[in-house]
């Protein structure tokens, strides 16, 4: 195949340009929300550090204040400094970094001049709060000294004025006073009781207001705020030389973009013969969009739009019958082919007049959207397109495919949904192949039924009724039993033991799903220890997503540690390996207490061959639906010896299951498969 190197080129050209910018727009938005973060964090503290200043001043004029606020600034202001010193952004280097830290250390010595400044402040403010009560308790005329009530009422004056102002200079007046009211002396017991008290309280406030303003002087004009500037400036200058160099890689970015862009421009000019087809490419992505690829059809996201535009809906689900089938044995080349003739028939089939709109919902489902303008008998209208492709076969490389649908109509909203539920009912009735929405439909009957399967399930828990039936495994070239796989059974309400597999929704729906697994496990844990015999379980997502499972199983193996060397885990291929990390986890768990670990029901469905080597298994148990027509399938026969193939080369071993007669157990043995299991070899007993 030729390569355009022009459009190579301008390709390269262009994921470099749009990479460079990608990766330039990464690194600006994350060094400059780091740089916010910081520069915000940074600015929190200076606000905090004021809101302490401020509570802590503050503190100091109001006779009551609550020190809760000064202790919530303290704790912020550490806890800045570490979110800061937990910031990994450039702006911090070690000079900034240290210093941060003889920030905080100067920080721890603001609180504890914040400590001094508590207890000083509160024996001014209790001295101070006590001389104003105790100037209302002063005795009349103190022995008719009015000198002394002078003195008195003079010292309190000068100690509010001090307190409210915090000029010392009053200090020395409030001393002198002091000392002139020192020299009276009182016989009457009151007026003595009195002068002791009030001397005492102004010799308090004396010594004390000094520490007072000194250690307020100190909190106020703290170390911290040039710590901090210092940290900012340092944090600043590094800001700015990262900017430099985000400025050098821009200029850098938008000299290869535009370098990149005059180059594409330039080969852009040379394929100017090219413009219609890129035209064309453009309308054809812009339909992508609304249209399904294979049969050109609207797809599922044009029919949501297009529902909430019809007044008037009539809705059809037409359902390919046995559509898997054809996929899964003759390939998707096949199915690929069903599908766009399918898509063809539905336009023939359906009158023009009707003006329809067709969709292929998924899969092999097509949806037929109507604005019912003109009334639609629904019989007729499913019954057209039944017959249609009753009389009409596909034609695939010579071969005539009859192919037949069920169809499920609808008026109600919402229209898939109900269409749907129309459509299920028909595949669950097989003597009828089409159905119309209404409330009852089915519904009773499948309601009726679930009770009466809770009941029995209900039942069969609680009087644990849930038991294991083992099928045997042997080894295709010796013929010998080398394990048992358990299968859940549950006794039903004619005492009989069937497949706990039809009860399994409901138990989920009743919460008794992880109490039944705990069951099987436990019974088969007895049972295999009593019997000496290697078993295999089976084990659902539901139960790897379950974190008790694995402390309940560690719980078992402690109580019959001989069975972890002789126990093998089955994980459902087509429904549990969605959630490759718990998968992984699970598997490594288990394997770590020596168990073994197989793929089950592989090649169903959309079987991915990447889980054999990308999981640490030991088995691969391959599909029944590949197995039961081995003989006369060429297509399965080829699956499995691609399956086989693979095993070996990633040294897995394979087990077949459905081995249902000799001629399938001899063909098992020709393809090379190492262990068989199936009615022909064993039904499931109840005992080991």
């Amino acid at each position: 195949m030729r390569i355009n190197l022009k459009l190579l080129f301008m390709s390269l050209l262009g994921v470099g340009a749009i990479s460079l910018l990608l990766f330039f727009e990464k690194y600006t938005k994350e060094f400059f929300t780091e740089k916010n973060r910081l520069l915000t964090l940074i600015n929190e503290i200076k606000q905090e550090e004021m809101q302490l200043d401020y509570q802590t001043l503050k503190t100091s004029f109001f006779l009551y204040q609550d020190y809760d606020t000064i202790v919530k600034s303290q704790k912020r202001l550490h806890e800045l400094v570490a979110l800061i010193q937990q910031n990994s952004s450039s702006a911090l280097d070690s000079i900034a970094l240290n210093i941060l830290a003889q920030y905080e250390l100067e920080l721890y010595k603001k609180e504890n001049d914040i400590e001094l400044f508590k207890t000083y402040n509160a024996a001014l403010k209790n001295s101070t709060l006590y001389l104003a009560t105790l100037l209302q308790k002063l005795p009349e005329k103190i022995e008719h000294n009015r000198e002394y009530e002078k003195l008195v009422e003079s010292i309190i004056a000068h100690i509010f004025i001090v307190k409210n102002s915090l000029d010392e200079d009053f200090i020395q007046e409030i001393e002198n006073l002091y000392q002139k009211v020192k020299t009276f002396k009182f016989k009457n017991p009151q007026f003595k009781k009195f002068h002791l008290i009030f001397t005492s309280h102004v010799k308090i406030f004396i010594e004390n207001f000094p520490k007072f303003k000194s250690t307020l002087l100190a909190i106020l004009d703290s170390p911290t705020k040039k710590s901090l500037e210092k940290f900012e400036k340092v944090v600043n200058q590094n800001i700015s030389k990262k900017t430099e160099l985000i400025t050098y890689i821009f200029y850098a970015t938008i000299f290869f973009y535009i370098l990149s862009l005059l180059l594409i421009l330039y080969f852009l000019s040379r394929l100017d013969k090219e413009n219609q087809e890129l035209k064309l490419l453009q309308q054809k992505l812009n339909l992508t969009a609304i249209t399904d690829e294979l049969t050109q059809l609207y797809n599922r996201h044009a029919f949501q739009e297009d529902a909430k535009k019809v007044k008037k809906p009539f809705f059809a689900i037409v359902n390919i019958n046995g559509f898997k089938h054809y996929n899964d044995f003759y390939g998707n080349a096949l199915g690929d082919h069903i599908l766009k003739e399918t898509a063809k028939a539905l336009k023939i089939a359906v009158p023009h007049h009707y003006s329809p709109k067709f969709y292929r919902i998924g899969g092999d489902d097509f949806g037929i959207l109507i604005e019912e303008d003109l009334p639609i008998n629904e019989k007729e209208f499913a019954k057209r397109i039944i017959e249609h492709f009753n009389k009409h076969t596909i034609i695939y490389k010579s071969i005539n495919l009859y192919i037949s649908v069920s169809i499920g109509m609808t008026r109600k909203r919402p229209l898939l949904e109900t269409a749907d539920m129309a459509l299920k009912f028909v595949k669950k009735n097989p003597n009828i192949s089409f159905a119309i929405y209404n409330e009852n439909l089915g519904c009773f009957e499948v309601i009726k039924e679930n009770l009466k399967r809770g009941m029995v399930l209900k039942k069969a828990v609680e009087e644990k009724e849930i038991v294991p039936y083992f099928q045997p495994i042997i080894d295709v070239k010796t013929g010998k039993i080398v394990k048992y796989e358990a299968l859940a059974r549950i006794k039903n309400e004619s005492g009989f033991y069937e497949s706990i597999f039809y009860y399994l929704p409901i138990a989920k729906e009743m919460k008794l799903y992880d109490e039944i697994t705990k069951i099987m496990f436990l019974k088969s844990f007895q049972m295999a220890s009593k019997a000496n015999k290697a078993i295999s379980i089976n084990v659902s997502m539901k139960d790897i997503e379950n974190p008790k499972l694995i402390t309940f199983l560690k719980e078992l193996f402690k109580e019959y540690p001989q069975i972890p060397q002789r126990l093998t885990f089955e994980i459902l291929e087509s429904e549990t390996l969605k959630d490759y990390n718990a998968v992984r986890d699970f598997i490594s768990v288990v394997k770590a207490q020596g168990c073994k670990v197989a793929i089950d029901d592989f090649g169903s469905g959309y079987s991915n061959f990447a889980h054999i080597f990308n999981l640490n298994i030991d088995y691969i148990k391959i599909d029944g639906s590949l197995i039961k027509n081995l003989p006369s399938d060429k297509t399965a026969q080829n699956v499995v010896l691609a399956i086989q193939f693979l095993a070996k080369r990633a040294g897995i071993e394979t087990i077949a299951e459905f081995v249902h007669s000799q001629e399938v157990l001899d063909e098992v043995k020709r393809l090379g498969i190492d262990y068989a299991q199936g009615f022909h070899i064993g039904r499931p007993e109840p005992n080991l």
